[in-house]
């Protein structure tokens, strides 16, 4: 039979859950059932772990350090509704004890908060990435760069920087328009994207300036894979039914035999890159080991 306590979770507005001490789950209300697209009748007997919850191992490690001390935990929680869709939750878990100070049952209440995760989640990717291209930007390629020269010092791996930059891109601007221009910035960001690995970084860190992060590689690797960046940018790009010219002039860096920091190895792959322009541009040069 019903309690009134749990009458009145009945007309709460927040999804609320209780479940023995082991977990499994002896009561939800209406606004839970609304919230996950599960009935009552299917989820008693059983555990949160129906909700197929997407949080690291971590999260869980926190959640009942806290609820075996006694203590009320709060988070938000990645759950799936019964049709698969994700839905966020910020819950808060409470034990209930009895007089001897054991855990009797859990009470969960949660809202649904996904409308403002994923806007958190758009305003950070704004911050870090290219409006025009959705390439990383400065700022991100940078943290990126730093991440994979860290990695590639503790692990005595090799790595590569390499700057490019659009021959003539002022003149194709002047020549066909901004709007092309900004077809060309796209078609580059997608053709260099496709000739790395997804581990590797293709950022737009100025007007016409990309930068590529290859983590691992050697310098023979480097070479065929700026070779691919080459070919692919060399064809035109189609805009408003005319082809307008591109190719790109890169300067690559190796780590450590090029330079050993970030710094170092951007100055020296942006001055390998205006070697490689001055030669005639649409090639690769390499800065020479230190």
């Amino acid at each position: 039979m019903a309690t009134p306590a749990r009458w009145s979770a009945d007309l709460l507005p927040d999804a609320v859950m209780i479940t023995d001490a082991d977990g499994v789950i002896e009561y939800v209300n209406p606004a839970f059932e609304a919230l996950t697209g599960r009935a009552r009748g299917e989820i008693l007997g059983r555990t949160p772990a129906v909700l197929g919850g997407r949080m690291q191992a971590g999260f869980y490690r926190r959640l009942w350090r806290a609820l075996r001390a006694g203590r009320s935990f709060r988070g938000v929680f990645a759950n799936r509704r019964k049709n698969g869709g994700v839905f966020f939750e910020e819950e808060v878990i409470r034990p209930v004890l009895d007089a001897s100070g054991a855990v009797r049952h859990f009470v969960c209440s949660g809202r649904d908060v996904t409308r403002q995760v994923r806007d958190i989640d758009r305003f950070k990717h704004a911050a870090t990435h290219d409006a025009l291209t959705d390439l990383p930007n400065r700022s991100l390629f940078l943290d990126r760069l730093t991440q994979a020269v860290r990695q590639a010092a503790r692990r005595g791996e090799s790595m590569a920087v390499a700057i490019l930059d659009i021959d003539g891109f002022r003149d194709a601007n002047n020549r066909y328009g901004h709007l092309a221009g900004d077809a060309v910035l796209q078609a580059i960001a997608r053709r260099t994207s496709g000739c790395v690995r997804k581990v590797d970084t293709v950022a737009r860190i100025g007007g016409d300036e990309f930068a590529v992060v290859l983590g691992n590689v050697s310098r023979r690797a480097a070479q065929a894979v700026m070779g691919k960046i080459l070919r692919a940018n060399a064809l035109p790009v189609r805009y408003a039914r005319r082809s307008v010219p591109v190719s790109l002039s890169i300067g690559i860096c190796m780590y450590p035999r090029g330079a050993r920091t970030e710094t170092a190895l951007r100055r020296r792959a942006d001055a390998a890159m205006y070697a490689a322009k001055r030669a005639g541009g649409n090639r690769c040069r390499f800065a020479p080991s230190v």
